[in-house]
C-alpha cells in the first residue's frame, strides 16, 4: 500500500474512531483474501458481462481502493455500493468518488461483507476467492432477488455453475470472469389448473431443485410424466414426454402454458404448504 501523509493518516484514524463507536457496528471477521485488486479493464469487462445499466444497483464485496464501484457509476450510470473491511481503503474510496463527482451514485460503507444487507442489488461483483465465493453463496441466494447477476473475478462457486464463463487478456495472462443468474425457488407441490377452450383440468407438479437445474413430475389425468430443465431468474422451462412446461414463479404462485399433445394449455398453480 502507498505511504500516505500524516493528515490522511489521522483522516483514516477519524473514520476508525467514528465508525466504531456507532452503536450498530456490525461484528468484523478478519479478512479471508488478501487485498488484490481487480485490472480497470478486467472490471469493466465484468460489468459488461452481466449487463450493468442506469436501473442497477450493483454491489462490490471486497471493494478494496473502489475503483469498480466508481466505474459502474462513471460508465455505466449505475448506483453502485462498495463493501470493504479496510477502513483506510474505504476512507481513499471515499475521497476518489468525491473528486470524481460521484459520491451521490458511489457509496462505500466499512462492513464484514456477511453482515452487510444486499437485498436491494441488482448485481454483485467478486473477486475474493473460491473459498470466500463458497461460504457467501447461502447469502446471495437467500438475500437477492430473482434474476439478480453475480459476477466473480477469477474464482468459481464451485457446484453451482456460472451460466456464463468469459475469458479477458490482460497485462500478461488471462482472466477468466464466472456469471451466475440468481433462480427463483422452484421446489416443492405445485397444485394447479390447465385450462383450453374452457377444458378444465387438474395438475400437480413436483419439483426438485438444485441451483438452477429443475426436475419435475407433472400428473394430468392420473398420468405422471418426468420433465428436465432450467431456472433463469424467475423463469422456468422443463420439458420431456412431448411436453414443453413455461411459466414465471412469483413467491407462491406459477403461471404460464403447457404445449403438448392437447395443443397448448394455460397453467395456474399455488404451491402447497410442506
Amino acid at each position: 500500500m502507498p505511504n500516505r501523509s500524516c493528515p490522511g493518516v489521522l483522516a483514516a484514524f477519524a473514520l476508525l474512531v467514528a465508525v466504531g463507536c456507532r452503536a450498530d457496528r456490525p461484528g468484523f471477521t478478519a479478512p479471508d483474501a488478501p487485498y488484490v485488486a481487480t485490472p480497470e479493464m478486467v472490471g469493466l469487462e465484468m460489468l459488461r458481462l452481466v449487463g450493468v445499466g442506469s436501473t442497477d444497483v450493483v454491489y462490490d464485496l471486497g471493494s478494496g481502493d473502489g475503483r469498480l464501484v466508481i466505474a459502474a457509476a462513471r460508465d455505466f450510470g449505475a448506483r453502485a455500493v462498495g463493501v470493504e473491511i479496510n477502513a483506510t481503503l474505504v476512507h481513499t474510496s471515499r475521497e476518489d468518488a468525491l473528486r470524481a463527482g460521484l459520491a451521490e451514485r458511489a457509496r462505500f460503507l466499512w462492513q464484514d461483507i456477511f453482515a452487510t444487507d444486499i437485498h436491494e442489488a441488482t448485481v454483485v461483483t467478486l473477486y475474493l476467492g473460491e473459498d470466500v465465493n463458497v461460504r457467501l453463496r447461502p447469502k446471495l441466494l437467500r438475500e437477492l432477488r430473482p434474476g439478480a447477476r453475480v459476477v466473480s473475478h477469477d474464482f468459481t462457486m464451485r457446484d453451482w455453475r456460472p451460466d456464463r464463463t468469459q475469458p479477458v487478456r490482460s497485462a500478461g495472462r488471462v482472466h477468466t470472469l464466472y456469471a451466475w443468474v440468481v433462480p427463483a425457488d422452484a421446489a416443492g407441490r405445485w397444485q394447479g389448473t390447465l385450462e383450453r377452450n374452457g377444458r378444465r383440468r387438474t395438475a400437480t407438479l413436483e419439483v426438485t431443485q438444485r441451483f438452477q437445474r429443475v426436475d419435475g413430475a407433472l400428473e394430468v389425468d392420473g398420468i405422471r410424466q418426468h420433465l428436465q430443465g432450467e431456472l433463469t431468474g424467475d423463469q422456468v422451462a422443463l420439458a420431456g414426454s412431448g411436453l414443453t412446461l413455461a411459466a414465471r414463479i412469483n413467491g407462491d404462485s406459477a403461471a404460464g402454458r403447457l404445449t403438448g399433445p392437447e395443443g397448448v394449455e394455460s397453467w395456474a398453480a399455488r404451491r402447497q404448504a410442506p
